[in-house]
């Protein structure tokens, strides 16, 4: 694997990702998982916009970390032309990953951001606010956790003597868990953070 500035970026774009990931979920608030009348209401507040709002432009800075790294990556597999299908495949689910993230930080932002802007004549149930967040919640993480699992499982079975299998071992754990993160039971430490 090359050295240098792209490797230093891809690392930092990693970085970056997986902080501004948790920043996104834990202090935006999005209401997700068990159903709370309070936590619903508290997302919708005025005070609470200028948080949603920051936190889902940091969300967005992580996406475009994930796309260096995805970016760095890619090339690593890629030195091999034997292994041009897997760095396709590899970046092809990686990029429908990233999408998939920056849709959904666009979604769940865009539900304080209704709120905001259509002030009373928008006003929207807890149960409705609900829904439409847990609903967003699964485009970032059934969506994007999917294909980036899929994504980090091609990269493991493509980078067989070029990543450390140490390394491709702790890819291929990390995709299924990021396959299955819509199940909640991968992340209880996102979820206790936002209980």
């Amino acid at each position: 694997m090359g050295t240098g500035k792209g490797s230093v970026l891809a690392g930092i774009g990693a970085i970056a990702f997986g902080v501004m990931s948790v920043v996104g979920l834990v202090v935006g608030g999005a209401p997700g998982g068990s159903y709370d009348a309070a936590s619903a209401a508290s997302y919708l507040a005025i005070g609470h916009f200028p948080t949603v709002v920051v936190t889902a432009y940091l969300a967005l800075v992580g996406v475009v970390g994930l796309i260096c790294a995805l970016a760095y990556l890619r090339q690593s597999i890629a030195v091999d032309p034997e292994r041009a299908l897997s760095s396709d495949i590899f970046w092809g689910a990686g990029l429908a990953s990233a999408a998939a993230f920056g849709v959904g930080w666009g979604l769940v932002s865009g539900i304080a951001l209704a709120a905001a802007e259509g002030g009373a004549g928008a006003t929207v149930p807890p149960q409705q606010t609900y829904v439409l967040s847990d609903a967003t919640l699964n485009v970032l993480f059934g969506s994007g956790g999917g294909f980036l699992g899929f994504a980090l499982i091609a990269l493991m079975l493509g980078s067989r003597g070029i990543l450390p299998n140490w390394l491709r071992w702790v890819t291929v754990v990390a995709g299924v868990l990021a396959i299955a993160a819509p199940f909640f039971f991968t992340a209880p430490a996102i979820r206790s953070g936002r209980s």
